[in-house]
C-alpha cells in the first residue's frame, strides 16, 4: 500500500490545444480516486482543472479545493464574465484562503506528494514552490510530472542545462518522477 495518501495536483486553467490534456486529466482524477488517494487541487471550475475533479467526483474519491478569496482567474475570464470559482465542480470539501501564496502554502501543506500537469504560469509557480522546498530541504515529498504530449521536454532540458552550468546539482531532479501515461504514473506513485 503506497506511503502517498494525499496527492497536490497542479494544471491548467484551460483546456489546451488537443484532447489529450482534457482526457488525461480526467484519467488522473479517476485513476486517483480508484487507488484511494485524496486530491488536493486550486479549486477552479475552469479547464484541465474542472477535467480532474470530473474525473476524480464520478469515480467517488476525495478532492479538496483550495481557492483563493474573491479570486477572478485569468484577465480573459474576468473580462469575459467567466466564473471560475469552485461551485461549478463536485468537491468533497473546498477551503478558502487569501490569496496565491496561502493557496500554495496550503496545497504543499496538506499534502504527501506531488502532481504537476501541462499549464501556464500559475502551475509553474506552483511546481517550482514544491521544487525549491525540495531542493532547500524543508520536505522530501516527491513530485510527478505528467508531461503530456512532451509538453514538459523543453523545461526538462532546461532542467539538465542548469546542472551542466552548475547552478543545480545532478540530484536536484530525483525528487521528479515523469510519464506521458497517467496510468503509468500513478502506478509508480502506488509504488512508493
Amino acid at each position: 500500500m503506497s506511503k502517498i495518501k494525499t496527492v497536490a495536483v497542479y494544471l491548467g486553467s484551460r483546456t489546451g490545444k488537443g484532447p489529450e490534456f482534457v482526457k488525461n486529466a480526467y484519467r488522473l482524477g479517476q485513476l486517483l480516486a480508484e487507488n484511494g488517494i485524496r486530491i488536493v487541487y486550486g479549486g477552479a471550475s475552469v479547464g484541465t482543472m474542472k477535467a480532474l475533479a470530473d474525473g476524480c467526483a464520478a469515480t467517488g474519491g476525495h478532492i479538496t479545493g483550495v481557492f483563493p478569496t474573491g479570486f477572478k482567474g485569468k484577465r480573459d475570464n474576468a473580462a469575459a464574465g467567466i466564473h471560475v470559482g469552485p461551485e461549478g465542480v463536485t468537491l468533497s470539501e473546498t477551503i478558502y484562503v487569501n490569496d496565491i501564496a496561502e493557496r500554495i502554502a496550503t496545497m504543499e501543506r496538506l499534502s504527501d506528494a506531488m502532481i504537476f500537469l501541462p499549464g501556464s504560469f500559475g502551475t509553474m509557480t506552483e511546481a517550482f514552490s514544491w521544487m525549491e522546498g525540495w531542493q532547500l530541504g524543508y520536505h522530501f515529498k516527491p513530485a510527478f510530472v505528467l508531461n503530456t504530449d512532451g509538453y514538459y521536454d523543453g523545461l526538462l532540458t532546461q532542467m539538465r542545462t542548469m546542472i551542466a552550468a552548475g547552478f543545480m546539482d545532478g540530484d536536484d531532479m530525483d525528487l521528479l518522477h515523469i510519464d506521458s501515461n497517467p496510468d503509468t504514473l500513478v502506478n509508480l506513485l502506488i509504488s512508493l
